[in-house]
Formats: structure tokens, sequence, C-alpha cells
């Protein structure tokens, strides 16, 4: 997949929360088409960008930019969808029921939605359990079906809060897969994870943070130059260490 212009640019991002500043001046972009991984320890601040980039909170100062314009809330619902960490559907309707009510409430007309939402259910893996309670269905099938419902809109942008975390093997293994099957059909998609050894091959550009700064952004080729490392989890040590 050939990478595109600049579509989303997180710029000079300050948050602070009280006296303690969660964020300092954050910034990198996205570009169309690509696949940028955000990796850091747990506190470094990855999910406060992440909901000031969808809008759940508000920067203190800088700016969240879509095609080179500050990014109105009604560009958010429609550019970018959200898997989040959290269940993201109501426990007590079926799959097929959580994805067009979702879609529904991202102007999908019913028509085309269930034929969005069957579409999902394949990719997804879910497809036999698509009358199941989404309650009942296991960890890995629950964030899979997080990542459907953030996709029943196509949105251009893709954001994956560590979809891998708490999953078993086989779940992780499809998860992979379908964020691989995803990247080919065009989405940009930012993925949070800490899982660098699965995610290396699927990145264009990693982004790590650490204490509410970025302190690298580049290919993962460039990280483990960068500290001659080999391993790229080592390289992700020694640039955290440095800090």
């Amino acid at each position: 997949m050939r990478i595109g212009y600049t579509m989303l640019e997180v710029k000079n991002i300050t948050k602070k929360f009280g006296d303690f500043t969660a964020l300092h001046g954050v910034s990198f972009d996205l570009k169309e088409g690509e696949l940028v991984s955000l990796l850091g320890t747990n506190g470094c601040g990855k999910t406060t960008v992440i909901k000031i980039i969808v809008g759940f909170q508000s920067e203190t100062s800088g700016s969240v930019n879509y095609a080179g314009r500050p990014m109105k809330q009604k560009d958010r619902s429609r550019v970018i969808g959200w898997a989040p960490q959290e269940d993201s559907f109501y426990g007590n309707l079926k799959l097929i029921e959580n994805l067009i009510y979702f879609g529904n409430l991202n102007d999908v007309e019913r028509s085309e939605a269930k034929s969005k939402a069957d579409e999902l259910l394949k990719l997804l893996k879910l497809d036999h359990k698509r009358n199941t309670l989404a309650k009942d269905l296991s960890g890995g099938m629950k964030r899979r079906l997080n990542m459907a419902i953030a996709m029943m809109h196509d949105p251009r942008i893709l954001i994956l809060d560590e979809p891998e975390a708490g999953v078993d093997p086989m779940s992780r293994v499809t998860l992979w897969e379908v964020v691989e099957e995803v990247k080919k059909k065009g989405t940009t998609i930012l993925l949070v994870t800490h899982n660098l050894i699965e995610t290396e091959h699927l990145s264009d550009r990693i982004i790590v943070m650490d204490k509410g700064s970025v302190i690298f952004e580049g290919t993962p080729k460039n990280l483990k130059s960068k500290y001659h490392e080999r391993n790229i989890e080592n390289a992700f040590k020694r640039a955290v260490e440095k800090r």
C-alpha cells in the first residue's frame, strides 16, 4: 500500500490535570494508508493522547488537525473509528444487533448497516456468533467485536487501543491477521500496543512515548539502528532507559 498525504496531525499537545502535566508538547502525524504503532510504558500518556484525538478529553494547549484544519467533533465521529480497551457494546444485545445499532448511530442506513455487519462478522471470524449475546463472548471475541463496531461506518482512521491485551493466543493471532487485512485495504491505523515483536512487521512507523513526551519517531529499523540492537524489544528498552 502506497503511503499518501498527511491525514491527521497532533500538534504540540500539552495536557494538564491541575498541577500535573500529563503531556508535554506531543507532536506526530498519520499519513493516508499507513500503520503507526504508539508504544510506551504504562502511564506514559498514550491513552491521554488517544482520548484527546477522539474528543473524549480536551487539550490544554496545542491542536489536533485533520486535512490541514483544526478537527471538529463532527469530523472525529465521521472520520475516526475507535476500539478502546473497555467493552464498547451492549452485553444484552446480540452481535448483529450491536453492529446494526452502532452503524445507525453513525448515520449508516439500516440496509447498508446489515450488509456491513455481515461483512465484518466474517472478516473478524465472528459470523458463527452473530446471534450470541455480546456478554457471553470470550475476552478475545469481545476485543474483535470492539473492532467491528469501530469499523461499521468505514472510518478513514482506525484507532486500536491494545486490542491484544488479555486475550488467548488464538484470538491474538486472529486480531493481528485482521489488522493486516484492514491495512491492506488502505485504512490508516493508529495502534496502541505493548507487543513490539508481533507489530514490528506491520508498522510503517513507530512512536515511542515516555513520561508524557515523544522520545522517538521513525521506522522499527531506525529504532534498532539507533541503539545498535537486532531485537526491537531491546532497542525499545534502551530508548526508555536513556530518559
